[in-house]
């Protein structure tokens, strides 16, 4: 791996704790797991009637690309819905694996990822958050 890889922007959101922990009930919460490397995590959302992310918490047991990725979701998710974060995590995706642009806005803090793409192995960690989100997000 390269230097480029774990970049001080990036340790700095793999060291956030700020949205770390759980949020209590009710919310929507689901764990995932990478089996080739044995990262977890799990994310934890408050929604609104309208289905308005309100509040969203992570309890990350993983990699420094997989803590900062939760790290990035948790402090912005605020105010999405389970339509755009499956939208994010479709942009990222491009991002690694077709070179794609970073997201812009609140989300621009992924380009951090891009070093990534050339570790095709390491996708799946930036991705695990967001695959978290979707599935405790389907389960309304």
């Amino acid at each position: 791996m390269t230097d480029d890889l774990y970049a001080k922007e990036l340790l700095r959101w793999a060291a956030d704790a700020s949205h770390a922990g759980h949020l209590p009930d009710p919310k929507h919460a689901a764990t995932v797991n990478n089996a080739m490397c044995g990262d977890k995590v799990t994310m934890e959302f408050a929604v609104d009637p309208t289905h308005e992310i309100t509040a969203c918490r992570h309890d990350t047991k993983a990699c420094v690309l997989t803590q900062a990725s939760a790290a990035i979701v948790a402090a912005n998710a605020d105010g999405e819905s389970a339509e755009s974060l499956a939208s994010l995590k479709s942009k990222i995706a491009a991002m690694l694996k077709e070179g794609g642009e970073a997201p812009a806005g609140k989300w621009s803090a992924y380009a951090i990822f891009a070093p990534v793409r050339e570790h095709k192995s390491r996708h799946t960690c930036v991705l695990l958050p967001l695959e978290a989100a979707e599935k405790a997000l389907a389960e309304r």
